[in-house]
């Protein structure tokens, strides 16, 4: 059967309807019926240790809307959500919001079991993070499944997660690689990562991603920086101390420089587990009066904060799913960032990367003691964003379902 998507491509599919689980989970199935996915045994457990699940959530929602924006005809969605969770909102006649019988905190040990994937037998599966139910299939019975493996954090730097969060994260991401139809990540710079670690022969697709909506700039953004205290005039940071962190970088190049502006840290968005909390963002005395630190309040405070600076400043040697570079190239803010292969690849001629202290704290002090330099990133920041959209991840979700 041959359906025509709205954009006018044309591509040959059985008929079928995609479903959205918030909790990362894209599901694409046959015309016929799911079934009873909620039958599974309900197993207790910790949900998925996942520092970017708020975010992740909120993703999950505009995806969905993207989906259903592109849907080919005779095609719909079904956004499923958690026992308890808060209902997304979706409007569009082509999505329908459903409920599993279960609580989220229920997935992570209960789809580590292969008999949770029995009722997507015959279905076509997509998940934004490696939780999903996965099981071996012995011969073809038209299921498909795509996983997204968002980062790499638990090959690179595991400390920053945590012993456990981080070989859980491995342990689904094998699973993925050994069960999966196609795996997807949102850089060239995680695909290579995952072919190091379980073969350069692992197919790989990447898949870029888009900031949600809640990380775009809102019309109050003004009234929720008063609110937080955030100067008119900053520099942004979501670093962390310690030596995956890295947020001693910028107290060295602030200490350096005296006529740099006032670095707010957005705490609480970056992981931090090779400390307490509060320990992650102190800031030594002799800084307290140039350095702000920040608690947003929703995630939509961090669109406020994240694309109204000046300059984003990211010397970590990690990096997440890449939603907070995404938000802030939406903004037209540039980048300084550590070099590492991912950010580089997000930002492109949008920033610069420096790799180590001296370099970083230089090009940090050059760039406002320039304003035509940061002024000229700020123009190719804004251009870059254009290259990412919910939409077009739609579009390549679409077509990747449709080739397997």
């Amino acid at each position: 059967m041959s359906l025509s998507p709205r954009h006018g491509r044309k591509f040959r599919f059985h008929p079928f309807r995609i479903q959205y689980n918030v909790h990362e989970h894209l599901y694409v199935s046959s015309a016929h019926q799911l079934g009873r996915i909620g039958a599974t045994r309900p197993l207790s457990a910790e949900p998925f240790p996942d520092w970017e699940s708020r975010v992740h959530a909120v993703a999950a929602r505009d995806l969905a809307r993207a989906i259903a924006d592109t849907a080919p005809r005779s095609c719909s969605a079904r956004f499923l959500l958690a026992k308890g969770s808060a209902d997304p909102g979706l409007t569009s006649a082509l999505i329908r919001t459903e409920y599993l019988p279960f609580r989220a905190n229920m997935l992570p040990l209960m789809w580590q079991n292969g008999t949770t994937a029995r009722p997507l037998d015959g279905e076509f599966v997509h998940a934004l993070t490696p939780l999903v139910p996965l099981r071996s299939r012995g011969e073809d019975d038209g299921s498909q499944t795509s996983v997204t493996i968002t980062h790499s954090i638990a090959w690179d730097a595991p400390g920053i997660l945590g012993s456990s969060q981080a070989r859980l994260y491995r342990a689904y991401t094998r699973r993925a690689v050994r069960l999966a139809d196609v795996i997807l990540t949102p850089t060239h710079a995680t695909a290579r990562v995952l072919q190091e670690h379980y073969g350069s022969d692992l197919p790989v697709q990447v898949i870029q991603l888009a900031p949600p909506a809640e990380y775009l700039r809102p019309d109050d953004a003004l009234e929720r920086r008063g609110a937080l205290g955030v100067p008119d005039h900053y520099a942004l940071t979501t670093a962390t101390t310690g030596s995956h962190g890295r947020l001693e970088w910028i107290f060295d190049a602030l200490r350096a420089d005296p006529a740099l502006p006032t670095v707010v840290v957005l705490a609480g968005i970056d992981p931090a587990a090779e400390g307490p909390a509060e320990a992650s963002v102190a800031i030594p005395a002799d800084l307290q009066h140039r350095v702000l630190v920040v608690q947003p309040r929703d995630l939509t405070d961090v669109g406020a904060v994240l694309t109204s600076a000046s300059l984003l400043l990211q010397p970590q040697d990690f990096v997440g799913t890449g939603y907070t570079l995404l938000g802030a190239l939406s903004g037209a803010v540039p980048v300084l960032h550590s070099g590492h292969p991912a950010a580089d690849e997000i930002v492109l001629d949008a920033g610069l990367g420096a790799t180590s202290a001296g370099e970083f704290a230089a090009e940090f002090s050059r760039l406002f003691r320039d304003p035509n330099s940061l002024t000229r990133l700020a123009v190719l920041a804004r251009d870059r964003s254009r290259g990412f959209s919910w939409h077009g991840a739609a579009w390549q979700l679409w077509e990747t379902h449709a080739n397997l």
